[in-house]
């Protein structure tokens, strides 16, 4: 029997409705195999051993106060969203909380170390960390070499200002042609 196929028939027995595990089960509506409902309603040891390895180990070890504390809130939050039919804002600096079934359809808004990016959880990103999807520092977009990047580019402003104050000074002269002066 698989590991799959055993955690699945742990997970039958926690619940009231059958599982109809399939091939082709629809990716909206689902985390490897069961629906996001199910997972919601299921003990937490059943949802760990769904997740990856690193969540699972992660998760064995405890949440950490500040990440017990962000799943009150999470809860509160969901709680508040049924009564109300509006989501009130959730602010966090803790990137390292896993998201969890209960998490999915809430945004919250997560702290890049500059400003706070608004995170949607969607089913796709149960077992990730918060932290993955608020990127920390910018993508370099490199432009064309500034004065300082080669050795020879360090006369490249002393040439363009010669360039320009010669280019206004031509003196005249009756026998030969014009001559620059660029000494003044």
């Amino acid at each position: 029997m698989s590991w799959y196929r055993s955690v699945v028939k742990k997970a039958k027995k926690h619940l009231k409705t059958p599982i109809h595990v399939t091939g082709n089960m629809s990716k909206t509506t689902a985390y490897k195999g069961m629906p996001i409902e199910q997972l919601v309603e299921m003990p937490m040891d059943d949802v760990i051993k769904l997740l990856p390895s690193r969540a699972r180990r992660s998760l064995r070890r405890g949440l950490t106060p500040q990440q017990r504390i962000l799943l009150e809130k999470i809860r509160e939050a969901r709680r508040v969203q049924q009564e109300t039919g509006q989501q009130p804002e959730l602010e966090t600096h803790i990137r390292d909380m896993i998201i969890l079934p209960e998490m999915v359809g809430l945004t919250i808004k997560v702290h890049s170390g500059r400003e706070f990016g608004v995170v949607t959880i969607t089913h796709e990103m149960i077992g990730h960390y918060l932290g993955e999807f608020v990127p920390t520092n910018k993508q370099v977009k490199h432009g064309a070499p500034g004065v300082g990047a080669s050795r020879s580019s360090m006369y490249i402003e002393a040439l363009t200002d010669l360039y320009h104050k010669c280019s206004a000074q031509v003196i005249p002269t009756s026998v030969h042609p014009p001559i620059v002066s660029c000494y003044n």
